[in-house]
């Protein structure tokens, strides 16, 4: 068992602030090279962290032989090509979400993470908050019995980012919020039903704010000589193998009355609602006739840190990724459904 994995950053945008900062936490973990496009943004970021070495071609990082791991913290549209790079000269990966642009990419990623038998696990950290771990638990105890339908979203009311940069390029992201916020949502509430088979998905996107400027946030920058050619708003319904459903809700931008970040499980023997901003879940159940009501507050856990721990232990090989390439695929068809629904007005079926 080594001593340290040496890890290199792609990426050095805001997200990659975040990893840095848990990567710091973790006594297994030493970041040794950190790669940007904008190298000065690298520079700053490894001034800030005392991390050695920086490049402006992620190749030079990659072809490094004592870096072990890679961070993939780019935009959307370079998750793919910097992952598959990464696997083929040897490295584990743990790529930001969404996976890839598109089901086919996220594939690729995939099938090249298996033929390099390399990790390759997807940054959900949703997955390791204490209130979703502890709801997880529950259900595979039964506490919910059979889970029939699930409502779920992330709701802004003034949360555009960057407009006119790769965030709302429909090229360079994939999508708006759906493919940005929604991709958390889709993929914790279906983990925490155990993924079902889907079988038919309709949905329909807006863009109602973007094209006017309004509802921007202040994340990122605003490059007034970019394009929003993306949704701020989309809403979508999935049938899944067995009659279960799932309706799903995001937004960066509407008039709304406050943030939203949620996961409703309706099942046979009790419901369940998690909300990620207020971190409680809220259990219906009934005790004889009457119907009660539970709140659960579990302590706080670093959910970043976490998720980190997972990924350095399945490349010790003692334990597996809680997030798959798998899951990501999986996630991947039912977004593409969404968007190809959108732009036909037809319910797509899966198969």
């Amino acid at each position: 068992m080594r001593e340290k994995w040496r890890f290199g950053i792609v990426g050095a945008g805001g997200i990659s602030e975040l990893h840095l900062n848990t990567l710091e936490k973790e006594p297994r973990a030493e970041v040794v090279a950190i790669s940007d496009v904008a190298v000065e943004k690298a520079r700053e970021r490894a001034e800030r962290h005392g991390i050695p070495h920086v490049y402006k071609d992620f190749g030079d990082l990659i072809r490094r032989e004592d870096v072990d791991a890679v961070i993939v913290c780019v935009p959307n549209d370079l998750h793919a090509p910097v992952a598959i790079d990464a696997l083929r000269a040897g490295k584990h990966v743990l790529c930001e979400k969404p996976m890839a642009i598109n089901g086919d990419l996220a594939r690729k990623m995939a099938e090249v993470a298996k033929e390099t038998n390399r990790v390759l696990m997807i940054g959900q950290n949703n997955r390791f908050h204490s209130e979703t771990l502890l709801l997880k638990e529950l259900i595979e105890k039964g506490k919910l019995g059979q889970i029939y339908h699930a409502k779920t979203g992330w709701i802004r009311r003034n949360g555009i980012p960057g407009w006119g940069s790769w965030f709302t390029s429909m090229e360079r992201a994939g999508g708006g919020p759906l493919i940005d916020i929604g991709v958390h949502m889709l993929d914790l509430t279906l983990w925490l039903m155990g993924f079902p088979k889907p079988l038919a998905v309709f949905g329909q996107t807006y863009g109602v704010f973007g094209p006017r400027k309004k509802g921007l946030s202040g994340y990122g920058s605003i490059d007034e000589r970019g394009v929003f050619d993306v949704e701020d708003l989309a809403v979508a319904m999935i049938r899944f193998e067995g009659g279960v459903t799932l309706t799903l809700d995001v937004s960066w931008a509407a008039y709304v009355e406050r943030d939203r970040v949620f996961v409703n499980l309706f099942g046979s023997e009790g419901g369940a609602a998690v909300d990620l901003h207020d971190r409680k879940i809220t259990l219906f159940h009934e005790e004889g006739n009457t119907p009660v009501d539970s709140v659960l507050r579990p302590a706080r856990r670093d959910d970043r840190l976490h998720l980190l721990k997972n990924f350095i232990d399945s490349m010790e090989g003692t334990a597996s990724p809680i997030c798959t390439p798998e899951h990501g695929v999986y996630i991947h068809r039912i977004l593409d459904a969404i968007y190809r629904s959108s732009r036909t007005g037809e319910l797509v079926e899966l198969d």
